[in-house]
């Protein structure tokens, strides 16, 4: 169900990272997303004096996904794609211009009120009433419903405050389609106003001013004082640009916050992106970590409503995502400190720490461009958390293979490609299947071997530096490519295996 009718025409979100074009090529829509979207370059820190601060080239980033890890995509088309996508399946109902208005809950099932968006503007209903409301019963609800979620509301469910709450005027500025200019993005960090400017996919120009205290909000938004604030920094996008150059498509004043929802599900209804965490956009992660969310829940759901999970499966989605977004809103949240630190003398004592980051990059590491984030308890075979450092809670990487059989020598696939739509057991240099029971193979269980004498080859060579350098032998990935436990060089792989899945079995509920 969605209130619009139509596709919002105006970027909000403009970036995505490489498990999240991962998840996309899970759905099948990577060409299609691929089109609407362009890898970043790098991004710098400078301040009001035009200091290089700090840089980040990145095209360096390590692509642990296969795709690169920073993308700038134009929301519109991207959320046409995911419509179109949708579309292609027939067992899914898509509702435009309703919203739900109140819901209730019993021991089995959601009961929905529905209420028509535009029912006030619907002159061919002959029953005013019976079209503009409808009551729906469903096993569960996933609340998508943004930041001012009311079933979030109606739940009763509070918010834990991350400690952010700054003013910033967000603007989208479109160059003709002939303008050259530099495509680095900039963090500015001047405490007369830290600024960012960031070049996303074609002509668009990202804007971010940080308000001060002075300022009159009601008329930040007016073209002409925006084009006031982007005119000193201009030249850093090419000498050629004048203030009046581009379209201004939007110019709005947000409070960037950093909320975390106590809990992700409350019964049958399930909290997902902004309905269930907020954070500010200095990482480019909001839609990202809300795009995550749907990936961890959606196959947890599908195995209780198809293949036989117990429900209890279901409540893992908290004790895994909300771990991760809580660890994202505090990098983004340090991201934000350094850009936003107003005090003259903390400012130069953040350029020169910057500085020595070039450096000594260990100091700098807490901006993680790009590293990825363990999810929480969960679902995995470590008892307690997953090891920060250890393979287990997180994707398994991804790079382009070839089949050994050499009936397609010449192609290559992704690895994510070759997985099951379930669990997946990968050997490194040996055969899983042998290690399954003869004849009493778990359904849920497919195979893969990785190596020169396996199903497959690598091309790179990634994967394989990945089993060596954790000393794995095997690893049995879950169907959203998390690692759910591994057998490790020199163990009794058979007890271990063994051992593995019958606590798989026990967490899923499942005979065999």
């Amino acid at each position: 169900m969605e209130p619009s009718l139509e596709v919002y025409d105006i970027p909000r979100a403009v970036h995505f990272d490489g498990e999240v074009m991962r998840i996309f090529q899970a759905m099948g829509l990577a060409e299609a997303i691929g089109a609407s979207s362009a890898p970043g370059k790098n991004i710098r820190f400078t301040n009001g004096r035009n200091w290089n601060l700090f840089e980040q080239d990145l095209t360096q980033v390590p692509r642990q996904h296969g795709w690169f890890n920073n993308q700038f995509f134009n929301q519109p088309r991207l959320e046409k794609s995911l419509r179109d996508g949708v579309a292609a399946h027939a067992n899914v109902s898509v509702r435009l211009g309703w919203a739900v208005s109140t819901l209730s809950q019993t021991e089995d099932a959601v009961q929905v009120h529905l209420v028509r968006a535009d029912s006030e503007n619907d002159p061919d209903s002959t029953d005013m009433e019976a079209a503009a409301a409808q009551t729906v019963d469903t096993r569960y609800l996933l609340s998508c419903d943004g930041a001012s979620s009311g079933i979030r509301a109606a739940l009763g469910i509070a918010q834990e405050d991350l400690q952010c709450d700054e003013p910033w005027l967000v603007c989208d500025l479109m160059l003709n389609g002939e303008a050259e200019f530099d495509r680095s993005g900039l963090q500015i960090c001047d405490p007369e106003r830290p600024t960012t400017l960031i070049p996303c996919e074609g002509n668009h120009i990202r804007w971010e001013f940080m308000l001060n205290s002075d300022d009159e909000f009601s008329s930040m938004e007016k073209e002409s004082v925006v084009r006031e604030l982007m005119a000193p920094h201009l030249w850093r996008l090419s000498p050629q640009l004048k203030s009046s150059d581009g379209t201004l498509i939007r110019a709005k004043v947000y409070h960037f916050h950093a909320l975390l929802a106590e809990t992700f599900q409350q019964d049958r209804v399930f909290l997902l992106g902004d309905a269930a965490h907020q954070m500010p956009p200095f990482l480019g992660q909001g839609m990202c970590a809300g795009i995550r969310d749907a990936f961890n829940l959606s196959w947890k759901l599908i195995g209780v409503l198809r293949d036989g999970y117990a429900a209890e499966v279901l409540a893992t989605y908290t004790s895994e995502r909300r771990p991760h977004v809580e660890q994202l809103i505090h990098t983004a949240v340090a991201h934000g400190s350094v850009i936003q630190a107003r005090n003259p003398a903390k400012a130069l004592l953040r350029d020169c720490y910057l500085m020595l980051g070039r450096a000594f990059p260990w100091l700098v590491r807490f901006l993680k461009f790009g590293e990825g984030i363990h999810l929480g308890s969960g679902l995995f075979a470590s008892q307690g958390l997953p090891e920060i450092s250890g393979p287990v809670g997180s994707p398994i990487p991804q790079g382009l293979m070839t089949l050994v059989d050499g009936s397609s020598s010449s192609q290559s696939v992704w690895f994510d490609d070759l997985l099951g739509s379930d669990y997946t057991l990968i050997g490194f240099g040996l055969e899983p299947q042998a290690l399954l029971p003869e004849g009493d193979r778990p359904s849920w269980i497919s195979t893969l071997g990785v190596g020169p004498s396996g199903d497959a080859d690598e091309l790179q060579g990634e994967l394989m530096q990945w089993a060596n350098r954790h000393q794995i032998s095997l690893a049995l990935v879950r169907p959203d490519r998390q690692v759910y436990g591994v057998c490790l060089k020199g163990a009794d792989l058979q007890s271990e295996l063994d051992a593995m899945l019958n606590t798989l079995r026990l967490q899923l509920g499942l005979a065999n």
